[in-house]
């Protein structure tokens, strides 16, 4: 089934258009005005001229995939928002369905969820738990962004189990709070100025982290070290013992970092290692889920079901930030402790997700993510011989090119390179990695990016790092 792409008003000189080579004069003075009025992560005082984003780049108006800057130029966005726009910017018939839930359930914007019982809560919830395997032994805990699921999910295990301990396995990222940013070990950057303020609770493990694996040149060769030698033989012995474990925390999809599916043997080992010694098993789907895997959710892949697992990103289908925890009912009926969030299942959002989810199964969209993901993977196919291309690969609208020299020799310089380069031809991409492995291009478009745009821009991809 088709539908309709609603960014006509931007496609009017074709796309990518670039009126003033980028950045532009208007975008500069923008950039700079803001950070005389606020801050972010990326905006410190050392920061300089359009330096301070990803990309120096002032949005004017967004639609479906393309972005116009305050200069007049037009981008074809490979990023979908970090993929929080899974259903296109300013997606109409998802705003228009929103308001129509809403309007029906007559509670309108906001609402103090943690509070009042809400009827709007109750069937949203039942709708997103119809979507997942075993879905009825889930619950769901609402939250506004990623990381405050993950701090749910967290605190859940810790305070269920009594334990106060939580292996974290490395390459992952989890947020920016400080139990979730204690459990992160992706870059030294992301938390070398809270060091002090992190838990001391937190044990690390070698992630499922393949393109990079200490042990094996290839996934195909995994002789399962990085659980057994590392996991098993190291932290659970040397470190902490795995009756002081409250949960282990990982991405069965590790996204910013690596774009790399976990293999099944080592997911499969991770349950049963929980499984034996009462440790709550939680998945990170915040980036991987509500199906841009191919699935709707990642650990579909390989019939595995976590005890907690996390989303976010385009849960609330574009229309308001939106973030669950989905704990196993076992475990709620168990948990002494309290913990809530004012904005989390505030009505705007549940009703984004419930038209998200309409819409997903009106077109069809698990479907066209798979094939768009074919489309991808046929182009990388075409690249793995060009020089710098150390690896394509990905599933789904998870996808990345990895350029190295070879596997220890990481091409960071390269990466920066292409990404500007890509930026002044007006595609934009999302830059990865781990460590100093920073060597990374991430392509996750929108689910409803048009078939000829898709093209342009690997089109586009394909010349620049040719040359």
């Amino acid at each position: 089934m088709s539908f309709n792409d609603w960014s006509e008003d931007l496609q009017s000189n074709g796309v990518p258009y670039i009126k003033t080579y980028p950045p532009g004069p208007n975008s500069l003075e923008k950039i700079q005005e803001a950070k005389k009025y606020m801050t972010s992560y990326w905006t410190g005082k050392k920061k300089d001229h359009g330096e301070g984003w990803d990309l120096p780049l002032t949005v004017k108006r967004t639609a479906n995939s393309l972005l116009e800057d305050v200069d007049g130029n037009v981008y074809i966005d490979l990023n979908s928002g970090i993929s929080t726009a899974n259903f296109g910017y300013n997606n109409p018939e998802i705003w228009i369905r929103a308001q129509e839930i809403m309007n029906d359930y007559g509670v309108l914007g906001i609402f103090p969820s943690n509070d009042y019982n809400l009827p709007l809560m109750i069937d949203s919830s039942k709708k997103l738990l119809s979507t997942i395997p075993n879905g009825p032994k889930y619950r769901v805990h609402y939250a506004c962004d990623g990381t405050e699921a993950n701090e749910a999910a967290l605190k859940t295990a810790v305070s269920y189990t009594g334990r106060s301990c939580v292996i974290s396995f490395m390459g992952s990222f989890f947020g920016r709070t400080m139990g979730s940013l204690s459990c992160m070990a992706q870059k030294s950057r992301d938390s070398d100025t809270f060091r002090s303020m992190r838990s001391s609770n937190i044990y690390f493990a070698e992630g499922a982290n393949c393109p990079n694996c200490l042990f094996c040149d290839h996934p195909d060769d995994c002789n399962g070290y990085c659980i057994e030698k590392l996991l098993n033989d190291r932290v659970l012995t040397h470190q902490v013992s795995p009756e002081e474990v409250a949960a282990f925390i990982m991405e069965p999809y590790t996204t910013g970092g690596l774009m790399n599916p976990a293999p099944e043997e080592f997911l499969k080992s991770a349950r049963e290692i929980c499984d034996d010694y009462g440790i709550v098993l939680i998945f990170d789907e915040v980036q991987s889920g509500m199906g841009r895997s191919g699935k709707m959710w990642v650990h579909e892949h390989h019939g595995i079901d976590p005890d907690i697992f996390t989303s976010a990103k385009s849960l609330g289908g574009g229309v308001s930030p939106l973030s669950a925890a989905f704990i196993q009912d076992e475990i709620m009926e168990n948990v002494p402790a309290y913990h809530g969030s004012t904005y989390g299942g505030a009505p705007i959002s549940l009703a984004g997700n419930m038209a998200a989810l309409e819409y997903v199964a009106k077109y069809r969209l698990l479907e066209r993510v798979k094939k768009m993901g074919e489309v991808i993977e046929n182009r990388f196919s075409e690249w793995v011989d060009y020089q710098n291309v150390w690896q394509a690969r990905g599933w789904g609208l998870l996808k990345a090119l990895d350029f190295r020299e070879d596997k220890n020799n990481p091409l960071v310089n390269y990466k920066t390179r292409v990404q500007k380069e890509l930026f002044k031809r007006g595609i934009i991409t999302m830059s990865g990695g781990q460590g100093r492995y920073l060597s990374m291009l991430r392509l996750i478009p929108s689910f409803t990016i048009p078939d000829e745009q898709l093209n342009i821009g690997l089109d586009i991809v394909e010349e620049v790092i040719r040359r």
